[in-house]
């Protein structure tokens, strides 16, 4: 009998626990449908308990800006909770003015920020407020007022684009298909690192060799990203699992890269100094800071100088050379733009030539040899003046900035070396547009990437034609 009324406890226990099992549930989900019957009028993205509108932002990752683009056209502020923090959008000329320009100093990037971005750039430029910023920017902004950098820099970039010139040259004659994305890319990075750090890296050759500081910086790149919506990155960095896993790997590759700059451009300074070769002086970015690092007051280490490179490579690579390949795209794809484009570089190619009282070089768009002569004559007559006096170029270059900005800011922020990216940017598209066609490749898709700069996510393939 005791046994038959034990039994009978037991299964009396277990009923009341499933019914409790299933009163919690109905609960939950009452509360959860509740919870979003309440959101049907609610301008942004809808949430969902304790995660706030991270599925939202999961399923239209890849299409983020178009997502966010959606509300704010129908709010001028958007407001999205995520697990451990919330961001807010917004839209209005008035409200971005008081965040970057007129209270600056409200806003700082903060320490989430700095948490995300901070095994990547670290406590360079973009990645630091306060006291910290303003030194970098301060001696940052001494060396690219400095004429004696923008006359190197004009040297460095029309080399560069003369290269780029000649690969995409080949692929005419030859009738090959390029990645314009991925050749600007190369170009840009090989600029930076002999205007910024003085070194010569050469993944513009003719080979176009891989490359795996740049494919390491990308993965990279992707990846800091990413944590500005996925919750669970610091679980992964711990385990060391996942996109972490790869971010670690990329870093490594990336510190050992930015390293060997820095103990180059350490040793070259210091057989300068010793051997007294003032013509061996070079007037780069990096080589200001190694001599400030020299200072004991400065606080500057090689961790510090490796922050400095990574900081001015996106800076100098990325942004540079997405807005290119927007530029040309955008060329391309509006036929009167580029042929007023050709008239303008043109007649200016004939303005120079009179001014300096040379003959122009006979040009056969058949022969290699002559096509190429004529290119390398053109491009040396653009110097810093003539560049400025292309008007309609400088249109093209700000629209398309306008249209598809590679990493948008104002104020005090406000991009140190935009005169000098002008300055690349001019030199690259005058020598490409001056004698090149450019056909987007069929079928091919054209969409932003998410990365901090807004890139192509399957490059610019296109073909190319020679033109006189």
């Amino acid at each position: 009998m005791e046994e038959e009324n034990n039994l009978s406890s037991v299964f009396s226990s277990k009923d009341g626990c499933n019914m409790g099992i299933w009163m919690v549930a109905f609960l939950v989900i009452s509360w959860i449908i509740i919870y979003r019957w309440n959101q049907r009028n609610k301008k942004g993205p809808k949430t969902w308990p304790f995660i706030g509108a991270v599925i939202e932002q999961f399923m239209n990752y890849d299409r983020m800006h178009d997502w966010l683009v959606k509300y704010l056209s129908e709010s001028k502020s958007v407001v999205v909770p995520m697990p451990f923090t919330t961001y807010t959008y917004i839209a209005d000329p008035v409200n971005v003015e008081h965040v970057l320009k007129t209270n600056f100093a409200n806003y700082p990037k903060g320490e989430t920020y700095h948490s995300y971005m901070e095994v990547l750039l670290g406590d360079g430029i973009f990645n630091v407020d306060g006291e910290l910023w303003r030194k970098q920017r301060k001696t940052a902004s001494f060396e690219f007022a400095s004429k004696n950098l923008r006359d190197f820099s004009t040297v460095v970039f029309r080399d560069y684009s003369l290269k780029l010139h000649s690969i995409l040259s080949q692929a005419s004659f030859k009738n090959q298909e390029v990645d314009m994305q991925d050749l600007l890319m190369r170009m840009t990075l090989d600029s930076i690192c002999k205007v910024g750090f003085g070194v010569e890296i050469g993944t513009l050759a003719p080979n176009l060799p891989d490359n795996k500081f740049a494919q390491a910086f990308d993965t990279a790149n992707i990846i800091v990203t990413l944590r500005f919506i996925d919750p669970f990155w610091k679980l992964k960095r711990f385990l060391n699992v996942g996109s972490e896993a790869l971010l670690e790997k990329s870093i490594k590759i990336i510190d050992e890269f930015t390293y060997n700059v820095i103990r180059r451009r350490k040793a070259e300074i210091k057989e300068t100094k010793e051997t007294c070769k003032t013509s061996k002086i070079k007037h780069d970015i990096l080589s200001r800071f190694i001599e400030l690092s020299e200072d004991p007051d400065s606080n500057l280490t090689d961790k510090s100088l490796r922050d400095v490179v990574l900081n001015f490579v996106i800076a100098g690579r990325d942004t540079t050379a997405t807005t290119l390949t927007w530029a040309i795209y955008m060329i391309m794809s509006h036929a009167h733009v580029a042929d007023k484009l050709y008239a303008e570089l043109k007649a200016l190619e004939e303005e120079q030539a009179r001014e300096m009282m040379i003959s122009l070089l006979p040009l056969d768009l058949n022969d290699p040899e002559s096509f190429n002569r004529r290119v390398a004559q053109f491009a040396g007559l653009l110097n810093y003046d003539s560049l400025g006096r292309l008007y309609y170029l400088h249109a093209v270059i700000t629209e398309t900035l306008r249209l598809y900005p590679a990493v948008p800011q104002a104020g005090p922020r406000i991009c140190l070396g935009k005169d000098s990216a002008y300055l690349q940017m001019k030199m690259a598209l005058a020598v490409l547009c001056r004698f090149f066609k450019f056909s987007l490749v069929p079928n091919h898709p054209v969409n932003y990437r998410m990365m901090t700069i807004l890139s192509m996510e399957h490059g610019l393939k296109l073909t190319i034609a020679r033109q006189s």
